[in-house]
Protein backbone atom coordinates (compact mmCIF):
# COMPACT_ATOMS: atom_id res chain seq x y z
CA UNK A 1 0.00 0.00 0.00
CA UNK A 2 3.25 2.57 0.61
CA UNK A 3 3.54 2.32 -3.24
CA UNK A 4 0.07 2.86 -3.88
CA UNK A 5 1.30 6.46 -5.62
CA UNK A 6 3.22 4.41 -8.33
CA UNK A 7 -0.28 2.98 -9.96
CA UNK A 8 -3.24 4.69 -8.31
CA UNK A 9 -3.73 6.96 -11.13
CA UNK A 10 -3.53 4.44 -14.02
CA UNK A 11 -5.99 1.95 -12.38
CA UNK A 12 -8.22 5.00 -11.84
CA UNK A 13 -7.49 5.72 -15.73
CA UNK A 14 -7.97 2.31 -16.97
CA UNK A 15 -11.48 1.43 -14.59
CA UNK A 16 -12.68 5.11 -16.53
CA UNK A 17 -11.82 3.93 -19.89
CA UNK A 18 -13.69 0.32 -19.31
CA UNK A 19 -16.31 2.49 -18.46
CA UNK A 20 -17.06 4.83 -21.46
CA UNK A 21 -16.95 1.01 -23.54
CA UNK A 22 -19.48 -0.42 -20.87
CA UNK A 23 -21.64 2.18 -20.26
CA UNK A 24 -24.10 0.21 -18.17
CA UNK A 25 -22.51 0.15 -15.36
CA UNK A 26 -23.56 1.64 -11.86
CA UNK A 27 -21.84 3.60 -9.54
CA UNK A 28 -21.60 0.54 -7.18
CA UNK A 29 -20.08 -1.87 -9.97
CA UNK A 30 -17.64 1.21 -11.20
CA UNK A 31 -16.31 1.36 -7.24
CA UNK A 32 -15.95 -2.40 -6.80
CA UNK A 33 -13.86 -3.22 -10.03
CA UNK A 34 -11.67 -0.25 -9.31
CA UNK A 35 -11.28 -1.62 -5.44
CA UNK A 36 -10.56 -5.79 -7.33
CA UNK A 37 -8.32 -3.91 -9.63
CA UNK A 38 -5.89 -2.08 -7.42
CA UNK A 39 -5.80 -4.68 -5.41
CA UNK A 40 -4.62 -7.23 -7.61
CA UNK A 41 -2.32 -4.61 -8.68
CA UNK A 42 -0.98 -4.28 -5.35
CA UNK A 43 -0.54 -8.34 -5.21
CA UNK A 44 1.79 -7.88 -8.68
CA UNK A 45 3.66 -4.72 -6.82
CA UNK A 46 4.45 -6.58 -3.62
CA UNK A 47 5.31 -10.13 -5.17
CA UNK A 48 7.96 -8.25 -7.07
CA UNK A 49 9.54 -6.51 -3.78
CA UNK A 50 9.10 -10.51 -2.37
CA UNK A 51 11.22 -12.14 -4.88
CA UNK A 52 13.53 -9.37 -5.46
CA UNK A 53 14.35 -8.81 -2.18
CA UNK A 54 17.76 -9.74 -2.28
CA UNK A 55 18.86 -7.84 -5.27
CA UNK A 56 16.92 -4.83 -4.31
CA UNK A 57 19.48 -5.17 -1.02
CA UNK A 58 22.13 -4.20 -3.60
CA UNK A 59 20.55 -0.65 -4.59
CA UNK A 60 20.50 2.54 -2.32
CA UNK A 61 17.21 3.45 -3.30
CA UNK A 62 15.33 0.10 -3.39
CA UNK A 63 16.72 -1.14 0.00
CA UNK A 64 14.35 1.66 1.55
CA UNK A 65 11.41 1.29 -0.95
CA UNK A 66 11.38 -2.58 -0.68
CA UNK A 67 9.75 -2.89 3.12
CA UNK A 68 11.52 -6.48 3.64
CA UNK A 69 15.06 -4.82 2.60
CA UNK A 70 14.25 -2.16 5.38
CA UNK A 71 12.76 -4.30 8.02
CA UNK A 72 8.88 -3.35 8.58
CA UNK A 73 8.22 -7.05 7.18
CA UNK A 74 9.37 -10.86 7.10
CA UNK A 75 9.11 -12.22 3.95
CA UNK A 76 6.88 -14.25 5.76
CA UNK A 77 4.56 -11.56 6.69
CA UNK A 78 5.34 -10.04 3.03
CA UNK A 79 3.93 -13.27 1.14
CA UNK A 80 0.52 -13.76 3.34
CA UNK A 81 -0.32 -9.88 3.08
CA UNK A 82 0.32 -10.63 -0.84
CA UNK A 83 -1.84 -13.06 -1.54
CA UNK A 84 -4.60 -11.81 0.88
CA UNK A 85 -4.56 -9.18 -1.79
CA UNK A 86 -5.49 -11.63 -4.39
CA UNK A 87 -8.39 -12.78 -2.39
CA UNK A 88 -10.08 -9.88 -1.25
CA UNK A 89 -9.52 -8.69 -5.41
CA UNK A 90 -10.80 -11.65 -6.55
CA UNK A 91 -14.10 -11.66 -4.11
CA UNK A 92 -14.57 -8.31 -5.49
CA UNK A 93 -14.79 -9.07 -9.26
CA UNK A 94 -16.91 -12.38 -8.14
CA UNK A 95 -20.12 -10.94 -9.08
CA UNK A 96 -18.75 -9.79 -12.50
CA UNK A 97 -19.14 -13.55 -13.40
CA UNK A 98 -16.87 -16.02 -14.69
CA UNK A 99 -15.45 -14.31 -17.65
CA UNK A 100 -14.29 -11.14 -15.66
CA UNK A 101 -12.83 -13.36 -12.98
CA UNK A 102 -11.05 -15.32 -15.58
CA UNK A 103 -9.32 -12.32 -16.70
CA UNK A 104 -8.50 -11.37 -12.92
CA UNK A 105 -7.22 -14.28 -12.41
CA UNK A 106 -4.94 -14.43 -15.84
CA UNK A 107 -3.60 -10.93 -14.21
CA UNK A 108 -3.04 -12.79 -10.78
CA UNK A 109 -0.91 -15.62 -12.49
CA UNK A 110 1.13 -13.16 -14.96
CA UNK A 111 2.10 -10.46 -12.01
CA UNK A 112 3.60 -13.64 -9.98
CA UNK A 113 4.88 -15.51 -13.11
CA UNK A 114 6.72 -11.70 -13.69
CA UNK A 115 8.60 -11.76 -10.38
CA UNK A 116 8.98 -15.49 -9.85
CA UNK A 117 12.37 -16.03 -9.52
CA UNK A 118 12.32 -20.09 -11.33
CA UNK A 119 10.37 -18.51 -14.39
CA UNK A 120 10.37 -14.53 -13.76
CA UNK A 121 9.44 -13.43 -17.74
CA UNK A 122 10.86 -10.21 -16.52
CA UNK A 123 14.25 -11.71 -17.12
CA UNK A 124 13.26 -12.96 -20.98
CA UNK A 125 13.51 -10.40 -23.92
CA UNK A 126 10.57 -8.85 -25.76
CA UNK A 127 8.30 -11.78 -23.06
CA UNK A 128 8.68 -9.38 -20.16
CA UNK A 129 7.12 -6.73 -22.22
CA UNK A 130 4.17 -8.09 -23.70
CA UNK A 131 3.62 -9.92 -19.57
CA UNK A 132 4.03 -6.23 -18.14
CA UNK A 133 1.95 -4.94 -21.04
CA UNK A 134 -1.26 -7.42 -20.35
CA UNK A 135 -1.05 -7.61 -16.22
CA UNK A 136 -0.55 -4.16 -15.53
CA UNK A 137 -2.83 -2.17 -18.26
CA UNK A 138 -4.46 -4.78 -20.88
CA UNK A 139 -6.26 -6.88 -18.14
CA UNK A 140 -7.68 -4.22 -15.91
CA UNK A 141 -8.85 -2.53 -19.09
CA UNK A 142 -11.10 -5.68 -20.18
CA UNK A 143 -12.21 -6.74 -16.58
CA UNK A 144 -14.03 -3.24 -16.43
CA UNK A 145 -15.55 -3.37 -20.41
CA UNK A 146 -16.53 -7.11 -20.03
CA UNK A 147 -18.21 -6.60 -16.75
CA UNK A 148 -22.04 -7.20 -17.16
CA UNK A 149 -21.27 -6.85 -21.04
CA UNK A 150 -22.84 -9.59 -23.35
CA UNK A 151 -19.73 -8.74 -25.71
CA UNK A 152 -16.62 -6.63 -26.64
CA UNK A 153 -16.94 -3.67 -28.70
CA UNK A 154 -14.29 -3.55 -31.61
CA UNK A 155 -13.28 -0.10 -30.98
CA UNK A 156 -12.76 -1.57 -27.21
CA UNK A 157 -10.39 -4.43 -28.74
CA UNK A 158 -8.62 -1.50 -30.19
CA UNK A 159 -8.27 0.78 -27.07
CA UNK A 160 -6.78 -2.69 -25.75
CA UNK A 161 -3.84 -2.69 -27.97
CA UNK A 162 -3.36 1.28 -27.28
CA UNK A 163 -3.06 0.40 -23.60
CA UNK A 164 -0.79 -2.58 -24.26
CA UNK A 165 1.59 -0.14 -25.97
CA UNK A 166 1.74 2.16 -23.47
CA UNK A 167 2.40 -0.45 -20.42
CA UNK A 168 5.30 -1.94 -22.66
CA UNK A 169 6.55 1.07 -23.31
CA UNK A 170 6.80 1.94 -19.67
CA UNK A 171 8.05 -1.40 -18.98
CA UNK A 172 11.05 -0.63 -21.62
CA UNK A 173 11.55 2.64 -19.94
CA UNK A 174 12.07 0.78 -16.04
CA UNK A 175 14.37 -1.49 -17.36
CA UNK A 176 16.75 1.56 -18.69
CA UNK A 177 16.01 3.73 -15.58
CA UNK A 178 17.14 -0.28 -14.09
CA UNK A 179 20.05 -0.99 -16.29
CA UNK A 180 22.96 -1.07 -13.83
CA UNK A 181 21.34 -2.78 -10.93
CA UNK A 182 20.19 -5.15 -13.16
CA UNK A 183 23.24 -6.13 -14.76
CA UNK A 184 24.64 -6.76 -11.61
CA UNK A 185 21.73 -8.94 -10.42
CA UNK A 186 22.31 -11.04 -13.78
CA UNK A 187 18.66 -10.15 -15.08
CA UNK A 188 18.83 -10.16 -18.92
CA UNK A 189 15.65 -8.29 -20.41
CA UNK A 190 14.88 -6.45 -23.22
CA UNK A 191 17.30 -3.41 -22.57
CA UNK A 192 19.96 -6.08 -22.15
CA UNK A 193 19.86 -6.81 -25.97
CA UNK A 194 19.18 -3.31 -27.57
CA UNK A 195 20.60 -0.49 -28.01
CA UNK A 196 19.30 1.72 -25.37
CA UNK A 197 20.85 4.89 -26.22
CA UNK A 198 19.23 4.94 -29.16
CA UNK A 199 15.67 3.82 -28.25
CA UNK A 200 15.42 6.10 -25.42
CA UNK A 201 14.62 9.22 -26.95
CA UNK A 202 11.86 7.75 -28.94
CA UNK A 203 9.99 6.31 -25.36
CA UNK A 204 8.07 9.61 -25.08
CA UNK A 205 6.49 9.15 -28.70
CA UNK A 206 5.64 5.30 -27.59
CA UNK A 207 3.74 7.13 -24.76
CA UNK A 208 1.85 10.00 -26.56
CA UNK A 209 1.15 8.21 -29.74
CA UNK A 210 -1.08 5.11 -28.26
CA UNK A 211 -2.43 7.64 -25.72
CA UNK A 212 -3.66 9.89 -28.77
CA UNK A 213 -5.71 6.80 -30.13
CA UNK A 214 -6.97 6.14 -26.65
CA UNK A 215 -7.97 9.54 -27.02
CA UNK A 216 -9.48 9.32 -30.70
CA UNK A 217 -11.68 6.29 -29.13
CA UNK A 218 -12.87 8.58 -26.65
CA UNK A 219 -14.01 10.88 -28.84
CA UNK A 220 -16.23 8.45 -31.14
CA UNK A 221 -17.67 7.28 -27.63
CA UNK A 222 -18.61 11.00 -26.98
CA UNK A 223 -21.49 13.11 -28.92
CA UNK A 224 -22.53 17.39 -29.35
CA UNK A 225 -20.60 19.39 -27.12
CA UNK A 226 -18.84 17.10 -25.38
CA UNK A 227 -16.63 15.99 -27.60
CA UNK A 228 -15.79 19.23 -29.19
CA UNK A 229 -14.65 20.13 -25.72
CA UNK A 230 -12.35 17.12 -25.26
CA UNK A 231 -11.37 17.34 -28.71
CA UNK A 232 -9.90 20.63 -28.48
CA UNK A 233 -8.69 19.69 -24.76
CA UNK A 234 -6.81 16.49 -26.60
CA UNK A 235 -5.46 18.40 -29.99
CA UNK A 236 -4.28 21.03 -27.78
CA UNK A 237 -2.55 19.35 -24.94
CA UNK A 238 -0.81 17.43 -28.09
CA UNK A 239 0.49 20.11 -29.20
CA UNK A 240 2.05 21.50 -25.75
CA UNK A 241 3.81 17.94 -25.56
CA UNK A 242 5.49 17.75 -28.81
CA UNK A 243 6.82 21.74 -28.09
CA UNK A 244 7.77 20.84 -24.20
CA UNK A 245 11.48 19.84 -24.22
CA UNK A 246 12.76 16.18 -23.80
CA UNK A 247 13.34 16.85 -20.25
CA UNK A 248 9.92 17.84 -19.25
CA UNK A 249 7.96 15.47 -21.53
CA UNK A 250 9.91 12.86 -19.48
CA UNK A 251 9.17 13.99 -16.16
CA UNK A 252 5.14 14.38 -17.55
CA UNK A 253 5.15 11.01 -18.26
CA UNK A 254 7.39 9.32 -15.33
CA UNK A 255 7.31 11.29 -12.23
CA UNK A 256 4.08 13.48 -13.16
CA UNK A 257 2.09 10.69 -14.99
CA UNK A 258 0.05 9.36 -12.24
CA UNK A 259 -1.91 12.24 -10.95
CA UNK A 260 -2.31 13.41 -14.25
CA UNK A 261 -4.10 9.83 -15.09
CA UNK A 262 -5.77 9.93 -12.13
CA UNK A 263 -7.00 13.74 -13.01
CA UNK A 264 -8.22 12.10 -16.60
CA UNK A 265 -9.87 9.21 -15.41
CA UNK A 266 -11.86 11.17 -12.79
CA UNK A 267 -12.75 13.65 -15.74
CA UNK A 268 -13.92 10.53 -18.21
CA UNK A 269 -16.24 8.49 -15.54
CA UNK A 270 -17.55 12.50 -14.79
CA UNK A 271 -18.64 12.74 -18.78
CA UNK A 272 -19.53 9.00 -18.85
CA UNK A 273 -21.84 9.96 -15.64
CA UNK A 274 -23.60 12.66 -17.57
CA UNK A 275 -23.61 12.37 -21.28
CA UNK A 276 -25.44 9.28 -22.73
CA UNK A 277 -22.76 7.21 -24.53
CA UNK A 278 -23.50 4.26 -26.88
CA UNK A 279 -20.73 1.35 -26.44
Amino acid sequence: MSRVEEFYGNTIALVALGTLFNPRLSAADIALLFMGNLLLTIFAFAINDVEDAEDDSKDAQKVVRNPICARLLTQGQALVLSWLSVLVGLALLWPFGGRVLLLGTVNVALGFLYSYKRVRLKAMPFIDLVSHGLFLGTLQFLTVAYARAPELPRSAALGAVFICTISMAGDLWNEIRDFEVDRKTGIRNTASVLDVRRIEPMLPHLFVWPSVGVASLVLLNLSGTQRLVVGLAVAVLSLVFVLLPSGRKKRMVTDQAQWLAALAGLMLLVICRVTSTVP
